[in-house]
């Protein structure tokens, strides 16, 4: 059962299941209307630069934009810029930029905006680490822009289209401003309006918005993006029963996340419309190699022989998971194939034993840390103790609220392993997944020479052939060293009013090329 798809479930009793409609196959758009968007807490900030939360960009990737960033088949194309031209040396990029643009200040962009906002993000970015080895930033004509690297980087593109805390483009005059502090003023198809936290952020149609017309439609964070609605809030409703209540009363009319049992109810109901948004994150199981006794490789063996994944994935889910050992997702250009299949969801509890007297294993706690906020992470932490408690580890679990818990585990101390969901850097390729695996910051506490050593290579690895034959090395290592256990893949619920139109589930909820039906 690799995976409980809730679409063949729907089916199976008659329910339609609606997976999101292209404009070209829905009734003629229509301008007009006020979008309301249920999320289930604040965002952290609107300074999109500084944030990697995801509550953040779903509002402010409907409010910036960058110069290039990932197609639906997460190929980097431009969006700000019109191409890319790369020097032989691999040293310089020059960016021509589009002509026209204006931001919602009522300014045209020019290539001194864009060298301002690159330079406060190598300053103060998210994933500022992506700039690292530019020297410098030049505003090389009116509507140009030319970086210069240190040494070549093959993957630099595919690191500066990043979306995880995205390098968007803003006035000059706001980016010589410290984090959090500037006027939030993008390029966007929607301009923000007001920030009430607790309650809302709203957003209106800007009525100047640049289209790139070199593209028919939409395509990832980039396209040809249209502002059919007048306004977009999206509305703070932290509690899950609240906002299906909302949506159901009309009050809202998109929910940016619904538990699976919700959306099994509502695929029945004629006037809403449910989408599987699916592969969204991967699922795993993160060692503190610091701390007795994850220190202990052959302990981490017996845990990952022990752990039945199929049986934490549909506990955890609700159903709506996909079984794949792989550290990029199925079929994708890095899948490394059979490699860590053989470790992947054994459930060998005698083997698991034998592996941990090997360990010399005495019945020290293992506590595993774990959040109130994640219903996937802390389900499958109770699982996953069952399961260890059956082959004799002595399991201990620390639910705490999710900000101690990024406190806790920064520490060297006081935690074995915990539960985490990664949604964008699987998504973002192998660079981005196994950077948080790699270099002093590391998930598991203490970096692992070879897998430092691997990362490096990859990244100096310009043919695609070879960096896949590095990355099925870097696939191998995280199986047989097993500082991290991948669980499995998860995905998310969403549902709509019946009365909006064109919607399509993505890494963000792209509220622009929607529009109500008459």
């Amino acid at each position: 059962m690799p995976k409980i798809s809730l679409w063949r479930m729907l089916m199976a009793t008659g329910a339609a299941l609606f997976i999101g409609l292209s404009a070209s196959t829905a009734d003629a758009q229509s301008m007009g209307g006020d979008l309301i968007v249920a999320q289930a807490s604040n965002p952290p900030s609107l300074d999109a630069m500084v944030t990697t939360s995801q509550m953040s960009r779903n509002i402010t990737m409907n409010i910036y934009e960058t110069l290039y960033g990932f197609s639906d088949s997460i190929v980097p194309i431009p969006i700000l810029a019109t191409g890319v031209e790369i020097s032989e040396d691999g040293l310089t990029y020059r960016f021509p930029l589009r002509a026209g643009v204006k931001f919602h200040n009522g300014k045209e962009m020019g290539a001194e905006d864009v060298r301002a906002s690159l330079e406060r993000y190598k300053a103060i970015g998210g994933t500022a680490s992506m700039l690292a080895g530019v020297t410098s930033i030049e505003a090389s004509g009116p509507l140009e822009v030319t970086l210069t690297m240190e040494k070549p980087f093959p993957g630099f593109l595919e690191a500066f289209a990043s979306p995880r805390a995205p390098a968007v483009i803003i006035p000059a005059e706001e980016a010589g401003k410290p984090a959090n502090e500037i006027a939030v003023i993008g390029t966007g198809p929607y301009k923000f309006v007001e920030y009430v936290p607790d309650s809302h952020v709203r957003l209106e149609r800007f009525a100047d918005y640049a289209a790139d017309e070199t593209h028919a439609d939409i395509d990832g964070f980039g396209g040809k993006k249209t502002a059919y609605l007048d306004s977009v809030t999206f509305r703070v409703i932290p509690e899950p029963g609240a906002a299906v209540a909302a949506l159901e009363a009309g009050e809202v009319q998109l929910l940016e996340q619904i538990p699976v049992p919700t959306a099994r109810r509502l695929a029945g109901n004629s006037e809403m419309k449910v989408y599987e948004n699916s592969p969204w994150a991967f699922l795993v199981f993160i060692f503190n190699l610091n701390e007795a006794p994850a220190d202990n490789p052959k302990f981490r063996e017996a845990v990952q022989i022990a752990l039945n994944s199929e049986e934490i994935m549909a506990i955890a889910t609700e159903g709506l998971f996909n079984l794949y050992h792989g550290w990029m997702y199925e079929g994708t250009t890095y899948d490394a194939g059979e490699i860590g299949k053989d470790r992947y969801n054994v459930a060998d509890l005698d083997r698991a034993r034998a592996l941990l007297a090997e360990a010399g294993y005495s019945g020290q706690p293992f506590t595993i840390l774990t959040d109130t906020q994640g219903p996937e992470r802390n389900k499958a932490a109770v699982v996953i103790a069952e399961q260890l408690r059956a082959i004799g580890v002595n399991v201990v679990i620390n639910q705490v609220d999710w900000p101690t818990a990024l406190q806790i585990r920064l520490q060297d101390t006081g935690w074995s392993a915990w539960t985490l969901t990664m949604g964008i850097e699987p998504y973002l390729g192998p660079e981005a997944l196994i950077s948080t695996f790699t270099g002093p910051a590391t998930h598991f506490r203490k970096a692992d020479p070879e897998l430092d050593a691997l990362y490096a290579e990859l990244v100096d690895t310009a043919d695609l052939t070879a960096r896949k034959a590095v990355f099925a090395r870097i696939q191998q290592r995280l199986d047989t060293f097993a500082p991290v256990i991948k669980l499995g893949e998860t995905g998310l619920m969403q549902a709509s009013s019946a009365k909006v139109e064109g919607f399509r589930p993505f890494r963000f909820p792209r509220v622009y090329n929607v529009w109500f039906a008459d």
